[in-house]
């Protein structure tokens, strides 16, 4: 389930970065047979917005545990946020380099305006 949601715009029309965090209870991922960490997760992929509906493609994005922990809480998910946000330059670096042009902005953010 997705505990946070955050779409950075692109120079392409109706396309925009997903970013989301939900909290991964799994210790075995499918696709590889690797273990994996529990705690809070992001995964981020590229969108195209039509209306209330989004089109992505497979294996166009990635996803990473930003904060490995036992177990969720309203004040850990606030931690895993805030960690995202400081890594976010990281995170679109990898749009960057598959082609994406994404300039920085200003964005409201818990109601401080942060520059990106």
């Amino acid at each position: 389930m997705t505990l946070y949601k955050f779409y950075y715009p692109t120079d392409k029309p109706n396309v925009s970065i997903k970013f989301t965090i939900d909290f991964n209870k799994d210790t075995y991922h499918w696709a590889t047979g690797k273990s994996k960490e529990k705690g809070y997760q992001l995964t981020a992929t590229p969108v195209k917005r039509e209306g209330v509906y989004e089109k992505f493609e497979a294996f166009s994005g990635f996803y990473k545990v930003i904060y490995p922990i036992g177990r969720q809480s309203k004040k850990r998910l606030q931690e895993a946020v805030s960690k995202f946000h400081t890594d976010i330059e990281k995170y679109l670096d990898y749009f960057r380099n598959a082609g994406y042009k994404i300039e920085k902005h200003e964005e409201n953010i818990n109601g401080q305006k942060t520059l990106f």
